[in-house]
């Protein structure tokens, strides 16, 4: 356990065993930050507190802010407690024993420095869907490559990670302005994942530090010739936001990453056609993703 990681938990409407998903992230830092961002029930700490696990601070959102302004609100309640790096995970992940002081360890090192984000290897709730990260072939390439974390073995630079997992520096945080709150959710972590880069700092992918996260009500389907597909069945309004902030991000990183545009071109073709092959409420999906791209074109953001 480091005396200097707070982990920082977003919760909205968690599944069944919050509670003992808290208790194992607590096991590798020394305090824990939950934000709720007003659930349907409030999370209070006591019961684990009973349980002997300290350390504990619950901080209510009176609405639902956004992921952005969860994050923020936690790890901004970390750094006044002492803590110079925040573990952010989402209310369905868990890290497996270890992966603190493993992500640790790689953002400290001089050879990745200076890091915006040490990330650990995600084990999705499908065994068929590996973990891989996208990252650039260097200079203004347009093409990107993947790196998988099965075939890696030491700490490696990629482009973007997902937000749960992440091994954050405050100081980093902070010298980037935080999370984009006008994102609300979705594409919140690519976004400072790209600007982070644009500064000069890394993003580390650290293949021996695990976690189990949730992707969704993930199932595989197959596309004519074969192709795996592996819907989440996400709600409406989370395509909207998906659809509206890539836009928005287009506008912002598309000129400076080119590769990373390409690659968020072809997964938003690959959602399109997941949502409307095989997805429930297709047409409510669908509309959303259409209203998403009409307010990105716009410039709207915020939340909805």
């Amino acid at each position: 356990m480091s005396a200097r990681v707070a982990s920082v938990i977003i919760r909205y409407n968690p599944p069944p065993g919050f509670d003992d998903r808290v208790a194992r992230a607590a096991e590798q830092s020394a305090l824990t930050v939950v934000v709720d961002n007003a659930s349907d029930t409030r999370w209070s700490p006591e019961a684990l507190r009973a349980r002997g696990v300290g350390q504990l601070h619950a901080l209510d959102n009176a609405r639902n802010e956004g992921i952005a302004a969860a994050t923020n609100r936690g790890i901004a309640h970390a750094r006044a407690l002492g803590a110079t790096h925040a573990f952010l995970l989402d209310h369905d992940s868990v890290p497996q024993p270890g992966a603190v002081d493993r992500l640790l360890a790689a953002a400290e090192d001089p050879r990745h420095a200076p890091v915006a984000a040490a990330v650990p290897r995600i084990v999705y709730g499908h065994p068929d869907i590996t973990c891989r990260w996208p990252a650039s072939r260097g200079g203004r390439s347009p093409f990107f490559r993947f790196v998988y974390a099965e075939r890696i073995d030491t700490p490696t630079r990629v482009d973007l990670a997902i937000s749960s997992g992440m091994l954050v520096p405050v100081a980093a945080w902070s010298a980037l302005g935080g999370f984009d709150e006008r994102l609300f959710i979705d594409l919140v972590d690519t976004d400072f994942c790209l600007r982070a880069r644009a500064d000069g700092y890394a993003i580390v992918a650290v293949p021996d530090a695990t976690l189990g996260h949730a992707l969704g009500e993930v199932e595989q389907r197959r596309l004519p010739g074969g192709v795996r597909a592996y819907p989440t069945h996400h709600g409406a309004l989370r395509h909207y936001f998906i659809s509206r902030n890539r836009i928005i991000l287009a506008r912002r990183h598309a000129a400076r990453f080119p590769a990373w545009m390409a690659y968020e071109s072809l997964g938003g073709l690959k959602l399109l056609i997941k949502v409307a092959a095989f997805e429930r409420q297709r047409l409510d999906k669908l509309g959303s993703m259409l209203r998403g791209t009409r307010d990105g074109l716009r410039g709207r953001t915020g939340g909805r």
